[in-house]
This record gives structure tokens, C-alpha cells and sequence, in this order.
């Protein structure tokens, strides 16, 4: 087992949706903005960064010059003074992610460097909807070592990584690395008026395997359940941690998987429901049965699915980290409320506000962002009796079919 001092000595240079832009009044709500560009700048040398670029097809607005012509998407994407705008043709079998990879001098790219945060803006567009989206990413460090590559040779995103993948890292030739992982248990936060004890924090991956690199100085590992380190045995006889991932099911975010369907629906169903569903014979007979009673009939029925599952898919997006997004607590209350109205932030907080800022209705959640050895999204809400009113008169509404799309 792992010392609990492990030395978190690098962290990935990649975008969060949670990070985009303030410009967005809804930075939880996944279809308040038309494009969700994935963004990577790694380090290539002392002088340059390499930035890696994957946004969807099906986000971007084609047209064609002519009848004869192809479609096309018109793009710009922007970071500091560098500046690049390039056309996507629509071909026949096209992936629906589209990829990109640019080199540009380290001048350029943080011309427009962040000091006190050491972030980065960047910009793309659709120039033919007119359209853009912003986010920040960490400025890249020379000499850090880089982050791993998943199988198909694109970086990974928020410390994120399908399970049972193999990842990939450079470093020096003849270097040994040990790789550590444990599962995280599969815990339900409490509702938000009774008391919760999240130990996650407490876990200590277990060595998995140690190697030394070869004279092409690349590695790689199989991801596991939980919590993955790589890193190298100190003096002292703790690791120190090259990079982490968190290892998720392979279709994470997204909400396909009949299970995940029925776990995540426990927030809104009685214990005897919940078990019901979980051991019957036809569990997707059961869950279409659970959501029929709550909303009386087939097309508002579906509605409810379409909306409780879109927030379950949201949570997982922007709330993900040691744990699911959906079983998180800002998870929890984004699944149940929904989009909040309001949200304030500071350096230790996230006030989510319900209603009307300051009146008698409104209902006011603060998370307070905790240190977490494995996860810096963690975030605890300071819970209180007082939103048991609220939280039944919510559950309520899902149940008797109130709720309406954010």
C-alpha cells in the first residue's frame, strides 16, 4: 500500500467544461452552449507547446459555395496572438469528432497568460453560424512530464480514461515506474439536510505493476477501476505521482447503460422501489414502469426521462473526479433542482441559487471546494435540516411529473 503522503508533483493540462467562459450564465448546462470543444497544450521543448484540438461535426454549422460544392464548416481558434481558421469537409463515413494538432512558439500562445491563475484564454468559433465558445487551460510547464496518450494516440482529458484502456506517457530512457490503483467504493451522497462522511480521501492505491522504460522512453499501463497513479519510489518510500486518471466506464459521460439508469434514479425513488427495479427479472421493464407512474402517460413520461437523464449526463461532464459526476453532491442537487439561476463563486466556494437572490423563496446551496488527495473537483455541500422542505417538495415534483426541461 501506498503512503497517504504522496507528492502530487504534475497535473494535467487540459479543459474542463466547468472552465469555460463566465460570459456563460449557465456554465452547468450542457446545451446553453452550441459547440464543446476538448482542448490539450503540452509542452514540446523550452520554447513551444503543442495544442491538441477535438470538437463534434454534429456541432458545427456545413454549408456549401455551390450546388456542386462540398459542405464545409468554417473555423478560427485563438490563443494569445496565435490565430488559425481552417474548413472541415463533411465526407461520406466522416468520425463524428473531428481532430486537430498545431505547434506554436510558447510566446504566442500565452501572449495573453493569466498570472494570478496561470490560465490561458482560448476561443473557437463558427464562422459560418457565428457562433463561439471560450475556456481557460493551464498555462503548459517545460520540462513536466507529459500526460498520457490514450490507445488511439489522443491525450487524455480530465484525468479521465476508459477502463481497460492502455495509456501511454514518454520519459526519460531507463526510467522506472510503478503503477498504483484502487476501486472506489460505488457510495450514494446523503441528501442534502442529513449528515455525510465521504472517505474516498482515505483510499491508497495498491502497486499494480513496475517497469523500466526502454530506449524509446515510452511506457504504458491498462487502466483500472478507480483511482490510477504512475510514478516513481522516492528515497523515503513514497510515490511520486507523474500523472493521474480516473478510470470510468468506456461510455462516460454519457447515460446508455441500463445499471447506471437505475442507480441514478435513487434519488427520486423509495428504498422498496429502487430494490425492486435493481432485483427484478426485466429491470428495463421495471424502470419504464417506475417512470410511467410519474408521468401518467408515455409522452410525458418521456419528457421526465429525457430531462432527469440529460442531468444525469451533465453531472458526469462537469462534476466528475474520483467520483462519478452524478454521485457527487453538486451532482446530486444539479440532477434534482436542476440548472441553478444563479451561481457566485470564490476561491473556496459555489453558492448555487434557486429563486429569487434574497427572498423568502429562494434556496441557496454552498459547496465548499475541499482538498483532496486524488481529486481537485472535490466539493462538499454544507448541508442543513432546513432543505428538507425543499428537497421532498422537489422529489415530489419528479414524481408527480412538475418538472419542467431547464
Amino acid at each position: 500500500m501506498l503512503s497517504a503522503a504522496i507528492a502530487l508533483l504534475w497535473m494535467g493540462c487540459s479543459v474542463s467544461n466547468s472552465l469555460m467562459s463566465k460570459a456563460n450564465q449557465r456554465p452547468y448546462d450542457f446545451e446553453a452552449s452550441i459547440l464543446h470543444p476538448q482542448c490539450t497544450a503540452l509542452p514540446l521543448g523550452i520554447d513551444s507547446v503543442e495544442i491538441f484540438l477535438e470538437w463534434s461535426r454534429e456541432e458545427g454549422l456545413f454549408l456549401r459555395d455551390s450546388p456542386q460544392s462540398p459542405f464545409t464548416a468554417n473555423l478560427r481558434l485563438q490563443a494569445g496572438t496565435f490565430e488559425v481558421t481552417w474548413r472541415d469537409t463533411l465526407i461520406d463515413f466522416a468520425p463524428p469528432a473531428a481532430r486537430r494538432i498545431w505547434r506554436v512558439s510558447l510566446a504566442e500562445f500565452a501572449a495573453n497568460w493569466n498570472q494570478g491563475t496561470n490560465l490561458v484564454p482560448m476561443t473557437l468559433e463558427d464562422l459560418h453560424r457565428n457562433t463561439a465558445t471560450t475556456w481557460t487551460i493551464p498555462l503548459p510547464q517545460p520540462g513536466i512530464p507529459r500526460t498520457p496518450f490514450q490507445s488511439d494516440g489522443w491525450p487524455v482529458y480530465n484525468e479521465q480514461a476508459a477502463i481497460g484502456d492502455t495509456l501511454y506517457f514518454s520519459s526519460p530512457p531507463d526510467a522506472t515506474w510503478q503503477h498504483a490503483s484502487v476501486e472506489v467504493p460505488k457510495t450514494m451522497p446523503s441528501p442534502p439536510f442529513s449528515n455525510n462522511r465521504d472517505k474516498s480521501d482515505t483510499l491508497q492505491p495498491a502497486i499494480q505493476s513496475e517497469w523500466l522504460t526502454d530506449e524509446t522512453g515510452w511506457s504504458g499501463y491498462i487502466v483500472q477501476p478507480g483511482i490510477n497513479v504512475v510514478g516513481q519510489r522516492t528515497a523515503n518510500n513514497t510515490l511520486r505521482v507523474a500523472h493521474r486518471v480516473h478510470g470510468m466506464p468506456a461510455d462516460h459521460p454519457r447515460v446508455r447503460d441500463l445499471n447506471l439508469m437505475i442507480e441514478s434514479s435513487r434519488y427520486i425513488t423509495t428504498r422498496a422501489e429502487f430494490d425492486r427495479m435493481k432485483n427484478a427479472t426485466d429491470p428495463k421493464a421495471s424502470l419504464d414502469a417506475f417512470w410511467l407512474s410519474c408521468g401518467n402517460e408515455k409522452g410525458a413520461s418521456a419528457a421526465l426521462i429525457k430531462s432527469y437523464y440529460g442531468r444525469v449526463e451533465e453531472a458526469n461532464r462537469y462534476f466528475s473526479g474520483v467520483h462519478p459526476g452524478w454521485r457527487t453532491d453538486r451532482g446530486m442537487v444539479h440532477i434534482v433542482f436542476g440548472v441553478p439561476d444563479k451561481i457566485r463563486n470564490s476561491n473556496d466556494s459555489e453558492w448555487w441559487v434557486y429563486g429569487e437572490e434574497g427572498s423568502a423563496n429562494a434556496i441557496t446551496f454552498r459547496f465548499l471546494h475541499v482538498e483532496h488527495p486524488w481529486d481537485e473537483n472535490f466539493y462538499v455541500l454544507n448541508r442543513s435540516i432546513q432543505f428538507r422542505p425543499p428537497w421532498d417538495r422537489m422529489v415530489t415534483n419528479w414524481r408527480n411529473g412538475r418538472i419542467k426541461p431547464d
